[in-house]
């Protein structure tokens, strides 16, 4: 019983560590793959053919944008309420969209970006043959997959994270037993009490009242 109890299950998928860790792991693989080459070819120059390669950042500058967008909805994540959760998944959603958009943009041309790396190295938009595009776009694209997954995940956590606040909150402790010292001390208490009861003539074991207590004195004074 304790081995399956153990287990992650779906439900622990949805809370909230697990969606903050996931969006932290996909901004910093964002920012991976936007730094690796995303095409390459050959341009002409003065000193001869040289290689020319475009990085995924150049190539679709939307991939950086959405890393960083990424984190900060990790953070809104981790320390916002409902809303807070809500927006977060917005965010998410809205980023996927912005890597798969930049990213296929970039694919639907990827010798653009190569011929304005070729011009800015020798000074004429042309390459030596075609450009060729690496891997990573496609990993890009697999990104943006899994951070729409994330986005709905956590729009749907989202209610049961507020659902778990409000019966945090809600709970209130209730009183336990009173400790040995505690009781210790009204025991004392209650005995110099009855000792001082003695003292001035009652009996202690008789409950306050009118009528109980130290014996009236008769008075001095005479009635005509």
């Amino acid at each position: 019983m304790s081995a399956d109890r153990s287990r992650p299950g779906p439900r622990r998928l949805l809370e909230r560590r697990p969606v903050v860790i996931a969006a932290l792991v996909l901004a910093g693989l964002l920012l991976l793959v936007g730094s690796l080459p995303w095409a390459v070819g050959e341009a002409s120059t003065v000193l001869g053919a040289r290689d020319v390669s475009v990085p995924g950042s150049a190539a679709a500058p939307g991939v950086g944008a959405a890393a960083l967008v990424v984190a900060a909805a990790a953070l809104a994540a981790a320390l916002g309420r409902r809303i807070g959760a809500v927006l977060a998944g917005l965010v998410l959603v809205g980023a996927a969209a912005l890597v798969a958009a930049s990213t296929v943009g970039f694919l639907s041309d990827p010798a653009a970006p190569v011929r304005s790396a070729a011009a800015e190295l020798s000074g004429v938009p042309e390459l030596d043959g075609a450009a060729t595009t690496t891997p990573w776009p496609a990993l890009a694209i697999v990104l943006a997959v899994a951070l729409l997954v994330l986005g709905v995940v956590t729009l749907v956590a989202s209610r049961r994270w507020q659902a778990a606040g409000r019966r945090f909150e809600r709970d209130t402790p209730a009183p336990g037993p009173r400790s040995a010292a505690s009781r210790a001390t009204d025991d004392r208490t209650r005995a110099m009490d009855d000792w001082d009861a003695l003292g001035r003539g009652e009996d202690p074991s008789q409950p306050a009242g009118p009528g109980t207590g130290a014996p009236e004195q008769p008075s001095s004074a005479t009635t005509p």
